[in-house]
């Protein structure tokens, strides 16, 4: 395909994780990042309501080799010691692939797949990346799996954490040199409840946890809206 369709994958990818979410019986909580993922490196927030997860989206598998563009995926790569197992199952990447007639998104752990010499063009000296854990997903259905099991994300606290020394890395000021001194995140998320349709705004991570632990129903579930 010619036209690059990241925002797109990020739609259907979003799409096809709640329905395998509910196929096994879980909530999906599902946002975009927004403009927020200049400074996070990555489109999507993902969870089930127990862990949490951050995923960049590529239009392609080649596409990634465009994080060694910015200054700030260098700046974690080299920075990532003392986090690298939290990075690891929390922060991902994904892309379109096509399978058959089928299109599918490979999700990988971010540091494992981008912070390599041959990616980021750093020196491997420079790469402070280390961990045992690396997530490998070949199919929306193999990460909603893994999601259930636990094996993918980390638990809220540890999550808040991450996110907070993600966005403390840069010098709070985002790629179109725009002011940008967050320390949280804001989402925009549609969830449809018990048949009811609610369109909630969190301000920060803290006020997403609270609506997941006291949502209305007992099954709340996202649907994803461009």
């Amino acid at each position: 395909m010619k036209l690059n369709h990241e925002t797109s994958n990020v739609a259907a990818f979003s799409r096809n994780l709640e329905r395998e979410l509910e196929n096994l019986g879980h909530s999906a909580y599902i946002a975009p990042t927004d403009h927020q993922d200049v400074r996070l490196g990555a489109d999507v927030l993902a969870s089930d309501g127990r862990n949490f997860s951050l995923i960049e989206f590529k239009d392609e598998k080649r596409d990634a080799a465009s994080e060694a563009r910015k200054p700030r995926r260098k700046t974690l790569c080299r920075r990532l010691d003392g986090w690298s197992d939290i990075h690891a199952s929390c922060h991902l990447i994904g892309w379109r692939s096509r399978q058959g007639s089928s299109i599918e998104f490979p999700v990988r752990s971010y540091g494992t797949y981008v912070c390599t010499p041959a990616i980021i063009q750093l020196p491997q000296a420079d790469i402070t990346f280390s961990s045992t854990i690396s997530i490998q997903c070949e199919t929306v259905q193999e990460f909603a799996q893994a999601m259930v099991s636990q094996k993918v994300g980390v638990d809220f606290q540890h999550f808040r954490d991450y996110v907070r020394w993600l966005l403390s890395l840069d010098d709070d000021t985002d790629d179109k040199g725009e002011n940008d001194d967050a320390n949280d995140v804001e989402l925009l998320m549609c969830c449809v409840v018990d048949g009811k349709l609610y369109t909630k705004e969190f301000a920060n991570l803290a006020e997403l946890k609270l609506w997941i632990d006291n949502a209305p129903g007992p099954s709340p579930r996202r649907t994803f809206v461009m």
